[in-house]
């Protein structure tokens, strides 16, 4: 079974961490910390085994670069540029992903950035600063007709 655990970040977001139960590698969504993740791999005893990114901002990315090495691919938004992202995508395009065994398809979600894109696939939605549970994201580069389309 394919668990997606919250780890708090920063006094008011989160990094979304994927992994099976009893297995040893996970993959991480926004990295905006790089500490957080690495205390919860750790105390979870798994490996990173790969990364994805919603958009640009920086509480989404900063902990790339203490992450990340050429063994881990960082699939990010095609639209945008995010150093550290080797594996660029965009609507239609799909992620396989070996921890956790998972496809997920990638949705483009302009409007709280032109690039945002979002990854779904098993009852999963990882919808970045697009969406919440109680709303939409802000808009800082779209317009609110892209987000609703």
């Amino acid at each position: 079974m394919i668990k997606v655990t919250p780890v708090p970040a920063f006094s008011d977001n989160y990094i979304w961490v994927l992994h099976e139960d009893g297995g040893t590698a996970a993959t991480v969504v926004d990295p905006g910390e790089a500490a957080p993740v690495r205390a919860f791999l750790e105390r979870n005893n798994l490996q990173l085994a790969a990364i994805l990114i919603t958009h640009h901002h920086p509480d989404h990315t900063n902990g790339l670069a203490e992450l990340t090495d050429d063994r881990i691919p960082v699939y990010g938004p095609a639209q945008e540029k995010v150093p550290g992202v080797t594996v660029p995508v965009g609507g239609g395009d799909s992620v396989r992903l070996a921890h956790p065994d998972l496809t997920l398809g990638v949705l483009d979600v302009p409007g709280h950035t032109l690039g945002h894109i979002a990854y779904t696939g098993r009852d999963i939605l990882l919808s970045g600063d697009a969406l919440f549970s109680v709303g939409c994201g802000r808009l800082f580069e779209g317009t609110a007709e892209q987000m609703l389309a």
